[in-house]
């Protein structure tokens, strides 16, 4: 008897959501009035329920991109979605890395979304931002048409950073989108390398308003260390790991706070092939 259900969810659910071409750009729709803090402090106030670090396991009202770049010959690649069946006001936040508590008062973008549209960008920082030269993270949040947070909204998407490759063809690394309504305290991100054939860098990108100090620890098989960092207010920071080899390793992730509104992940790299993953790291 559940066939038919089943059968009327698949039809549902498996609806294709329009996509737009490259020529078909996000609506314009000002300058967004308020920061990104106070955004995602409306938010914090409407979310009763810890949300998954990963976005792609459900829309969410707003996101992160950790890291997007339109630098040297690196671009990043990038798809926003709204999968809402009406039109979705956003505002968009671009801190380039290393900005410290200057990248909180950067005023935000705000477009227009169509109902159930997918926007692609061969180059996200250009195309949204109209900015090139830099590395550093976005912030899409969700809106009302009066500019205060919209916790109907559901965001999602994908952000890949890519470069020619010696051999030929690309050589990337995928960022997915990831919810800023993180679970708060230590996280992880394992399963990656660090010895003779690898290098592995970490990043920490707070989003919170203050500077937070976080405790590292560096646990490989062949050896481990640690280190302490302080991360300022709206700052992305990323660094290549101490010392070494580790060989297998994971990077634990712990805010003396104890707090959430931070993402942190690792990056290794195959030293012969360029060959790269990311890790975000996890409660």
């Amino acid at each position: 008897m559940r066939k038919p259900v089943l059968a009327v969810l698949c039809l549902v659910l498996c609806l294709p959501i329009a996509a737009s071409e490259e020529a078909a750009r996000l609506r314009p729709a000002g300058i967004v009035s308020m920061s990104a803090g106070e955004l995602l402090k409306q938010l914090e106030a409407s979310h009763s329920r810890p949300s998954p670090n990963v976005v792609l396991e459900g829309a969410e009202p707003a996101f992160i991109f950790p890291v997007v770049g339109s630098a040297g010959v690196f671009r990043t690649e990038g798809v926003l979605v709204n999968r809402r069946n009406q039109s979705q006001q956003i505002a968009a936040f671009y801190w380039p890395l290393n900005g410290g508590a200057a990248n909180c008062s950067i005023q935000g973008l705000a477009y227009t979304m169509n109902p159930s549209t997918k926007y692609f960008y061969s180059d996200l920082l250009q195309g949204v931002f109209g900015q090139s030269g830099s590395f550093g993270s976005v912030i899409i949040i969700g809106t009302t048409t009066g500019g205060v947070a919209d916790p109907n909204a559901q965001l999602d998407g994908n952000a890949r950073i890519w470069a020619p490759a010696a051999g030929g063809g690309t050589a990337s690394q995928n960022f997915p989108s990831m919810s800023v309504q993180v679970p708060p305290g230590q996280q992880s991100a394992f399963g990656l390398r660090a010895d003779e054939f690898y290098r592995t860098n970490w990043g920490i990108f707070n989003y919170d308003s203050t500077t937070r100090t976080f405790d590292m620890v560096f646990d490989g098989l062949r050896g481990a260390s640690q280190m302490s960092i302080n991360i300022p207010p709206c700052s992305l920071i990323q660094q290549a790991v101490p010392g070494g080899p580790y060989g297998a390793l994971e990077v634990v992730f712990s805010p003396r706070d104890g707090g959430g509104l931070f993402y942190a992940y690792g990056s290794s790299v195959d030293n012969a092939s360029s060959d790269a993953w990311s890790v975000p790291a996890r409660k």
